[in-house]
């Protein structure tokens, strides 16, 4: 049996609007990776500083690969500059 992985993202952002922008430019470098299954991106209720992505991914090992090519992707990278501090990130199966 095969189990997706979820991959949980929590981050505060230099500029809410900026990095609004921003994600939305990277998503469809992102959701053309290999194993990409969704994306689900939200900001918190009570601070616009604060981004969370929930991101599933056919298998652990496609989500591992894909931070590491999402690093290396200069068309992710005005998305990786608007990140001032990861909150938390994990990996769920």
């Amino acid at each position: 049996m095969t189990s997706h992985c979820i991959e949980v993202d929590v981050y505060k952002v230099k500029n809410a609007q900026t990095a609004a922008i921003a994600r939305r430019a990277a998503r469809p470098h992102i959701e053309s990776m290999p194993g990409f299954l969704g994306w689900q991106a939200v900001t918190a209720a009570d601070d616009s500083q604060t981004f969370t992505d929930i991101v599933t991914w056919r298998s652990l090992a496609d989500a591992k690969s894909a931070g590491e090519k999402m690093m290396a992707d200069p068309a992710c990278a005005p998305f990786m500059a608007e990140i001032a501090e990861i909150v938390s990130m994990g990996y769920y199966v």
